[in-house]
Order: structure tokens, then sequence, then C-alpha cells
């Protein structure tokens, strides 16, 4: 009986991981595809998968080098996990200071510099709404008239965050958010549109060419001496930004 026992706590064994191995490979092929829909939009592009995780996107779109990176957020307790879109642009921005935006806060927001940064400025009327305006250098961070034709992206309640360094601009958008009924009975972040919309894409990156055009037409930044150095912080949203 009890060689009859383990045997079969070795079959139950097998088949439980041949079910977590396919349940795996169905994840990841059902995320690899997110960027299918849009990949005509760039002029060149390489699509990396690390494991399960949703893949990132690096490539050139109008000719400046982009980074579409989908990040899971199942940290807030009490809501349905977000797929968080980060748009990134690289290029030199002719300002020294770190400019965030990010509405409705909540402080789980890993993926943001926000928290990290020291100085909150006040938004001016017309800004959206419950959001924090925050920098790391008040005196040369992108000025607010500059920004101001821009903050209009907000008027669509899923975008986040709008995030400005000295080496180019992010936007982060709500690009989905998880099935109610997989999460609240699995614990599962299950999300219905398996692939990003091309319009959606498109209008994202539209809006990152148009910013940072209207950021480099912008005043050249101070050449900071060796003692004004970007501090911790900054270096932190550099890294960020990395393509």
């Amino acid at each position: 009986m009890r060689y009859e026992a383990l045997a079969l706590a070795a079959l139950f064994g097998a088949v439980l991981w041949g079910m977590y191995r396919r349940r795996r490979a169905a994840v990841k092929a059902g995320r690899a595809g997110l960027f299918d829909a849009c990949l005509s939009l760039f002029d060149s592009y390489r699509v990396t998968q690390d494991d399960i995780d949703f893949p990132v996107l690096t490539g050139r779109y109008r000719g400046h080098p982009v980074r579409l990176e989908a990040l899971v957020d199942d940290i807030a307790l009490r809501k349905l996990p977000s797929l968080w879109l980060l748009v990134t642009l690289r290029g030199p921005v002719p300002f020294a200071g770190v400019f965030d935006l990010l509405v409705r806060p909540q402080n789980v927001e890993f993926y943001s510099p926000s928290a990290g940064l020291d100085t909150t400025i006040d938004a001016p009327p017309g800004w959206p709404p419950h959001a924090a305006v925050r920098t790391d250098r008040p005196e040369d961070m992108p000025p607010l008239d500059l920004l101001q034709g821009h903050i209009g992206m907000f008027d669509d309640p899923r975008t986040k965050e709008l995030l400005v360094t000295p080496r180019g601009v992010r936007i982060v958008y709500q690009a989905n958010q998880a099935q109610r009924a997989q999460y609240l009975v699995l614990r599962q972040a299950e999300f219905a549109e398996p692939t990003l919309s091309r319009d959606l894409v498109c209008r994202l990156l539209d809006r990152a060419v148009a910013l940072y055009g209207d950021l480099a037409a912008g005043r050249p930044a101070a050449n900071p001496t060796r003692d004004e150095a970007p501090q911790a912080p900054g270096r932190r949203v550099e890294a960020r930004l990395a393509v």
C-alpha cells in the first residue's frame, strides 16, 4: 500500500506539473502578441519577452527612438489589476530639471518616479484635478506654459502620467483592466484584449513626438557645474527612461 500511495502521489505531482507548464505556456503565448496590430507603425523594431512577462518593444517611430513596455499593476487593494503602457521617447531635452505630472496618485505607482522628486508644484488652473506635479529642479524644469498645450491628453481618463527628463519623455496609459470574474475567483490578472490597437499606439506615440518637438525647441539648458551635477533622484529617473 505504501508503494501504491507513493506512486499515486508521484503521478498526481506529475499531472499538476504538466498543468502548470501548459498554463504558463498559454499565458506566455497570449501575451506575446501584445504589439502585433501596431508593428507596421514603426520604421524598425525589436520585440523581446522575458518568460511570461508582457513583451517590450524598442524601435524607431517617425525617426525617434522609442520604447513600449506593458506592466501589470496588482498592488492596490480592492482594485482590479491594471495593465499600464509606458510609452517612452528618447532624445535630449534642453532642461536639466525633471517634470512629472501624476493624476490620482495612490502612493503605489511603482512605475513612477513621482515620490522621489523633492518639490511639489502648484498646478495651473485647468490642469487635471487630483494631480501631483513634482520636480527635482524647479528653477530649471520645463516651463508650465510650454507644457500647457499638451495637458489635453489627460482629458482621456486612462492617461495616468506625463514625465519629462533631460533624456526624453514618457506617457503612462491604462491600456487594459483585468476581468472582474477571473480576478475575484482565481486572483489572476487576465485581460480581455490580447493586443493593443493600432490607433491607440499611434495616438500615444504622436503625442509623445509632438511634446518632444516643443521641448526640443525650448531654451538651452545651462551647463551644470561640478557641484550642480544631477542628484540621486534625477539619476533614478534617468534610469527609468533607458531604451
